[in-house]
C-alpha cells in the first residue's frame, strides 16, 4: 500500500499525526538492513511501538541507480536481501515501512530522484509494500513544486521542507508538509522552528499536518529539561512525532520523554486542532534579557510587535517596541560575539557593563550596515545557523546588510529576507480537545530560574467564574480544582501543558482536566535524575 497524505485530500489517511522513526539524523547515509532490523526490534522491546510509534522510515541514500528499464535500484551492499525483504521484516513485526524520494533529478544527497520516473517509482514502491513516502525537493528542473508534486500524488506522504510555503498549497497533495527548514539540535533552532510552525496552525487538521521536522531528542545538543519542552511543544502542535535518534542506545531518561501516553494522547487527539500561542509577554523580573533571533517575518498581529524596532540616533540605541529593551551585545570583550539579546537599557549609566557601548550602534541605511560602538564590528547573521546573530568584522556581505522598513519597523536581513525578532519570555499556548477540555502550555523562555505565569480562564474563552480540574500529564497526577486562573512558577525554559475541562458544579464532583508540567531549569542545565526516569518509565511501559 502506498500512503498518500494530505489535509483536504480525501483518502481517509493521516487522521492523526504520524508517529515513528526516521533514519536521517541518526545515520544519514551510513545505515544498512541489519541496523534497521535492530531499530525495529528495539522500538518493539521498549514499548514504543505499543504507544503508537509505527512507521520505520528510511531517509535518503538507499538508492544507487536505475536499470535499463528505469527501475530504481537498491544499494546491494547495504541491503543484500533487497528492499522487499526488509519491508516484510517490518510488516511481520506489525509496523509500517516508509521510504524517501525527491521531486528532482537527484535527491538532496545526490542519489537518483523521481522526476520523470514518478509512475515507475510509484509502481516499484507498491510492489515492495511501502506504506509511506517522504518526498523531498532538491535538484529540481526549476518548475514550482505545486506542478511537480501532484505527479507523484498517488505515491506521496510527506511533502518537502518549507521552501515555497507548502502549508499554503500541499493540502491537495499530501497528508503532511514541512513548514520549516531542517532543525538543528539546539535550543535556539528548536524555538525558532516552532515559532514558524505556529504561523500555520489554521492549516492543520485531520488528514493533513504541519511538520516542523523530526524530534532530535537525546542527541546531545540540549539538556533533558529542554528536550522535555521540545516534546511538549511538538505534541500540542499536532506535529508528526518521528524519532530522529538512535533508539538502540537510548537511555531511560530519553525513553521517558518519548513514552508518556498522556502527552502522546494530546498529539493524537481526534479533534486534531493544533494548539497555538494565545498570550505573549516579557519577563517582569529585573536584570533579565531576551534572546534575539532571525525568523520568518510574521503575519500574525500578535507576533509582529516582536519584530518592530526603533533607532534613536542621539543615544544610538536600537530598542524593541515589544519590551522597550535595547539591542545588546552580551559580552564586553572585542571577540566576535555569539549572543545578541535585548536587555534593560543602561546607555547613560557610566557604571554599567561596557559603559553602555554594547548597546550603542551606528545605523547606515544607505550602506545597509549596523555597526557596534563597542568594537566597530557589524551585526551579522551566522553562516552555520541562519537563526543566530553575532557581530563580526565588516565585510559588505549580504549577511551584514540590513533593510530597515520605516513603515512597519521591521529589520530584514538581505541574505535570507528574515526579520530580526526578540524572543519574548513568557508564552501561553492553548487549543481545544475532543472531550471539551483545553490543552494549555505555559512556557518560560527566560534564562532566569523561575517566573510566575498566570493562565486566566478568560484567555481560553471561558467565563472568569469557572471551576476546572487540572491534571499534570508529565507526572500523571491531578493537581486540583482551580477557580478562574491557574498560576504556576515555571523554571527556566520549563513548560506546563494543561488540559482542563470547565464546569459549574461543586469542585468535589469535578473531573476530566489535564495539566502537563515539565520542570526545566535551562540556565543550570539540570537533568532529571535517572532514578526518577526509571521509576516513571516503569509506570509507562
Amino acid at each position: 500500500m502506498l500512503v498518500v497524505v494530505s489535509h483536504g485530500l480525501n483518502n481517509g489517511l493521516g487522521r492523526t499525526p504520524q508517529m515513528g522513526w526516521n533514519s536521517w539524523y541518526n545515520f544519514q547515509c551510513n545505515y544498512n538492513e541489519k541496523k534497521i532490523q535492530q531499530t525495529v526490534d528495539t522500538i518493539i522491546a521498549t514499548g514504543l511501538a505499543a504507544l503508537g510509534y509505527e512507521y520505520i522510515n528510511l531517509d535518503d541514500c538507499w538508492q544507487v541507480g536505475r536499470d535499463a528499464n528505469g527501475t530504481i535500484l537498491v544499494d546491494p551492499v547495504a541491503f543484500p536481501s533487497g528492499m522487499r525483504a526488509l519491508v516484510d521484516y517490518v510488516h511481520s513485526r506489525k509496523l509500517k515501512f516508509g521510504l524517501y524520494s525527491d521531486a528532482g533529478y537527484k535527491t538532496c544527497a545526490g542519489r537518483p530522484g523521481s522526476l520523470g520516473h514518478e509512475t515507475k517509482d510509484a509502481d516499484t514502491y507498491a510492489s515492495w509494500g511501502v506504506d509511506y513516502l517522504k518526498y523531498d525537493n532538491c535538484n529540481t528542473d526549476g518548475t514550482k513544486p505545486e506542478v511537480r508534486y501532484p505527479v507523484m500524488r498517488d505515491a506521496l506522504n510527506a511533502t518537502e521542507w518549507g521552501v515555497d510555503t507548502p502549508a499554503l498549497w500541499a493540502a491537495d497533495v499530501g497528508n503532511s508538509w514541512r513548514t520549516t527548514g531542517d532543525i538543528s539540535d539546539t535550543w535556539d533552532s528548536m524555538i525558532a522552528t516552532i515559532d514558524i510552525n505556529n504561523q500555520f496552525a489554521d492549516k492543520a487538521g485531520p488528514g493533513g499536518w504541519n511538520d516542523p521536522d523530526m524530534l532530535r531528542i537525546g542527541n546531545g545538543g540540549m539538556s533533558n529539561m529542554e528536550y522535555l519542552s521540545y516534546f511538549s511543544l511538538w505534541a500540542i502542535s499536532k506535529a508528526p512525532l518521528l524519532i530522529g535518534g538512535d533508539v538502540t542506545t537510548m537511555g531511560l531518561d530519553i525513553l521517558y520523554i518519548y513514552s508518556n501516553p498522556e502527552v502522546i494522547a494530546i498529539n493524537q487527539d481526534p479533534l486534531g486542532v493544533q494548539a497555538k500561542k494565545i498570550v505573549v509577554s516579557s519577563s517582569q523580573l529585573p536584570n533579565t534579557s531576551s534572546t534575539v533571533l532571525m525568523t520568518n517575518c510574521f503575519s500574525l498581529k500578535m507576533m509582529q510587535e516582536r519584530q518592530k524596532w526603533i533607532y534613536n540616533p542621539h543615544d544610538r540605541s536600537i530598542r524593541s517596541t515589544a519590551d522597550g529593551k535595547c539591542l545588546t551585545i552580551e559580552k564586553c570583550d572585542s571577540d566576535e560575539a555569539t549572543e545578541i539579546v535585548t536587555a534593560s537599557c543602561y546607555i547613560d549609566n557610566s557604571k554599567a557593563a561596557c559603559q553602555g557601548k554594547n548597546q550603542q550602534w551606528t545605523v547606515n541605511t544607505k550602506e545597509q550596515t549596523i555597526v557596534s560602538q563597542l568594537n566597530g564590528k557589524c551585526l551579522n547573521v551566522n553562516n552555520q545557523d541562519k537563526h543566530l546573530l553575532s557581530v563580526s568584522s565588516c565585510n559588505k556581505q549580504n549577511s551584514q546588510a540590513w533593510i530597515w522598513n520605516e513603515i512597519d519597523g521591521s529589520l530584514r536581513n538581505n541574505k535570507n529576507g528574515q526579520c530580526l525578532t526578540v524572543q519574548q519570555d513568557i508564552e501561553i499556548w492553548a487549543g481545544p480537545l475532543s472531550d471539551g477540555s483545553q490543552v494549555v502550555l505555559m512556557f518560560n523562555r527566560n534564562s532566569v530560574d523561575w517566573e510566575s505565569i498566570t493562565v486566566k480562564w478568560t484567555d481560553l474563552g471561558w467565563p472568569a467564574n469557572q471551576w476546572a480540574l487540572v491534571r499534570n500529564l508529565w507526572l500523571r497526577e491531578d493537581v486540583g480544582n482551580l477557580f478562574g486562573t491557574a498560576v504556576k512558577r515555571i523554571s527556566s525554559s520549563a513548560d506546563v501543558v494543561i488540559s482542563q475541562r470547565r464546569t459549574n458544579v461543586n469542585p468535589s464532583t469535578v473531573n476530566d482536566t489535564i495539566f502537563i508540567q515539565s520542570a526545566t531549569n535551562r540556565s543550570k542545565q539540570n537533568e532529571f535524575s535517572r532514578e526518577f526516569f526509571a521509576e516513571r518509565t516503569s509506570d509507562v511501559l
